[in-house]
């Protein structure tokens, strides 16, 4: 193969990464508290020890969008939204991890969990387990202080990071991560009654994908070509020779 073809099918490569990512933002365009995420691509330079070197592309990451995403009230006494940066910790099999998605229940033992029956720690890394037998619905303060009448239950741990880049996705919308969670920044609070929405934009994500494949086609346009080009001089030399 020649040097255009071998750049063409990078090409192809690092867009068919884009377009995989572009499908899972959309497909979680509904997902409580998710974020939309863009290939990160570099040019790769390959040759000979001298002469001129072959430029490609290459996707080396994946960047997330950490803006927060609209909140929308529910009136639900158990959902959470989180203005402004921060995650709550949650206790995993796995150990503990963090999550945005606010869209919580009481379990069979009372115990305050996610939607995927995964305990919300507070800030002593305990559980929060609501009291049986009281008529009052538990109250969340905008601290997370978890309330019911008069009794305190504990304060929902809400931590950042110093990168949240290098959060890792795991399922049921959580992160795992090995950096030292801190205090989330004074300015963050909890919204009782409400969910935070994906950040991501329909429209946007729609548009990048036509324009995707338009590229896509456009490349393979060219390496049709490329490869009519090489048959026929291959056919031309026979001839001649």
């Amino acid at each position: 193969m020649e040097n255009t073809t071998y750049i063409g099918l990078s090409r192809l490569s690092t867009m068919r990464r884009e377009m995989d990512v572009i499908a899972n933002n959309m497909a979680n365009m509904n997902t409580n508290g998710y974020k939309g995420e863009r290939v990160m691509f570099e040019e790769y330079l390959k040759g000979p020890a001298f002469g001129e070197k072959t430029s490609f592309v290459t996707d080396f990451g994946v960047l997330r969008d950490t803006r927060v995403g609209k909140i929308q009230e529910t009136g639900n006494t158990l959902d959470i939204a989180i203005n402004g940066s921060g995650y709550m910790a949650v206790d995993t099999p796995q150990g503990r991890r963090y999550t945005r998605d606010g869209h919580l229940r009481m379990d069979a033992d009372r115990r305050l969990v996610t939607s995927g029956g995964h305990p919300v720690l507070d800030d002593r890394g305990r559980e929060i387990v609501l009291p049986a037998g009281s008529q009052d619905a538990p109250n969340i303060a905008t601290d997370g202080t978890v309330t019911m009448g008069q009794q305190q239950l504990g304060k929902i741990d809400l931590v950042s990071f110093a990168n949240q880049q290098e959060l890792r996705k795991t399922a049921q919308g959580l992160y795992a991560t090995t950096q030292t969670p801190t205090a989330a920044p004074a300015t963050s609070t909890l919204q009782q009654g409400a969910l935070e929405d994906s950040n991501v934009e329909p429209i946007t994500e729609m548009s990048s994908m036509i324009e995707l494949m338009r590229q896509y086609q456009s490349t393979q346009d060219l390496l049709d070509s490329e490869d009519s080009r090489v048959r026929n001089a291959i056919q031309r030399l026979g001839k001649s020779a």
